[in-house]
């Protein structure tokens, strides 16, 4: 009894108290219209000409690029510069151990003259054949004649033969002495060039001014022919490489100019031209080489990743600049003008960029009004008044 005496009573308490409680209760995310006054531009949505963009990745290469090589097989004596360095050209950058190359180069020098004192020796050899020779046949001569005036005998006349004879063959073989003693002394000069150039590539020196890149070798080391020691880059400036689609290579002109962006150094924005058009596409990717020149930047370095920008064309778009939208976390929008001249926020969804405007999918159409750029203070209802 008790029990059901206190249930009636809480119930009564509880109808007394929502009869207490009238008139309407205002939902709690109701957002009130805000007052006040905003100064701004206000602009006309309309839909313009873009340029149609195709951005294509490239690389940043060095104008002059080389990788020094040794031409022979020696240890590394030293290595004059590192990475990052500066050197100038005819600078010696890299010694090898040249004493082989000197013993086989004082080796050559001797041939060499040995070759020239037997070939001068044969020469005078020569001379002598041909004195003899000359006596020889002198001497044949006038027994001919005598023997015709039967004043020397059949024997003499024969022996003056043999002696003329003996005298042209020590010619001949004096002279062919002479010719290969000549072989010899240019086999002989042909080695000390030879000697004389290796011992000259035992020092590898800059050839122009430019900035080390790398360093493949440290002293000590065995060096062989061919083998990379240190890489060497130009101050002549750096050009873009890239290929294109070949649907793109139409647009793509020698002397056109594009817009290029280097991400690594902070979005560098810069403008080049097109310098070189490869004649022939790549028959496995149906593209095109090209190269594009870059301006002088110290903050642009070979290797690095570039965008190039390449106009393909216009197309029509309903487009507004960046300064009009408003972003609120990860929505977009901007401020549109009513017909009561107050500022109504509208989500809109962006399509490509064109340089300083932004592509207006939906949310927005041709004729509308918005704000050009909303101050940081405004709010859906402020009323607008343009300024000029």
């Amino acid at each position: 009894m008790l029990q059901r005496r206190a249930s009636n009573i809480i119930i009564f308490l509880l109808v007394i108290a929502f009869s207490g409680c009238g008139g309407e209760i205002e939902p709690g995310n109701s957002k009130k219209e805000m007052s006040g006054v905003i100064n701004t531009q206000v602009s006309e949505a309309r839909i313009e000409k873009q340029p149609l963009i195709f951005e294509a990745m490239g690389t940043v290469r060095a104008i002059t690029s080389s990788t020094l090589s040794s031409k022979l097989m020696a240890a590394v004596k030293a290595i004059n510069a590192g990475e990052g360095d500066f050197v100038k050209k005819g600078e010696i950058l890299v010694l090898l151990d040249n004493s082989q190359v000197g013993a086989q180069l004082q080796q050559a020098e001797e041939a060499a003259a040995e070759a020239v004192r037997a070939h001068t020796a044969a020469r005078s050899g020569a001379d002598s054949a041909r004195a003899g020779a000359k006596l020889a046949g002198a001497t044949y001569r006038r027994y001919q004649s005598l023997l015709k005036e039967e004043s020397a005998s059949r024997q003499e006349f024969e022996e003056a033969e043999a002696r003329n004879s003996q005298a042209e063959a020590a010619l001949s073989q004096a002279e062919a002495m002479v010719q290969a003693a000549g072989h010899r002394v240019k086999q002989a000069e042909a080695a000390l060039s030879y000697a004389k150039s290796f011992n000259r590539d035992s020092a590898i020196y800059a050839p122009y001014n430019g900035y080390i890149t790398a360093k493949m070798a440290e002293p000590g080391d065995l060096a062989s022919p061919g083998m990379p020691l240190l890489g060497i880059e130009g101050t002549e400036g750096s050009y873009i490489e890239l290929v294109i689609p070949e649907a793109h290579v139409k647009n793509a002109g020698i002397g056109k100019k594009v817009g290029i962006t280097v991400p690594a150094s902070n979005d560098l924005l810069l403008e080049g031209k097109i310098t070189a058009i490869a004649p022939a596409a790549d028959a496995k990717t149906r593209s095109f080489l090209i190269k594009v020149s870059l301006p002088a930047d110290e903050n642009i370095h070979s290797g690095m990743y570039a965008r190039v920008r390449l106009p393909s064309g216009e197309i029509s778009v309903l487009s507004v600049p960046s300064s009009a939208l408003v972003y609120q976390g990860q929505l977009t929008g901007l401020f549109i003008v009513d017909g009561e001249k107050k500022a109504r926020f509208r989500l809109v969804r962006t399509g490509k960029s064109f340089g300083k405007s932004l592509e207006i999918l939906s949310g927005l159409k041709s004729g509308d009004r918005y704000l050009l750029n909303p101050p940081q203070n405004t709010s859906d209802g402020m009323r607008v008044e343009a300024s000029s």
